[in-house]
């Protein structure tokens, strides 16, 4: 399951309901080093051609 999620008050807050039972342990990874690519981007279509994106990330500096 992918989700977006806001981190606000120490505590990452679900954007969408959840169909989780309560108290269920979870394990959550933050890839940091392509925010920026994502806030520029958005959500990407089918129709994009992946290749130039990663060719365009390589020209870039997202890996501060």
């Amino acid at each position: 399951m992918i989700i977006k999620a806001v981190y606000e008050d120490n505590v990452l807050k679900p954007l969408e309901k959840l169909d989780l039972p309560e108290k269920t342990e979870v394990r959550i990874t933050i890839k940091g080093s392509f925010s920026k690519l994502l806030d520029e981007l958005g959500e990407l279509e089918a129709k994009v051609d992946i290749d130039k994106v990663l060719e365009d990330m390589r020209i870039r500096n997202y890996y501060e």
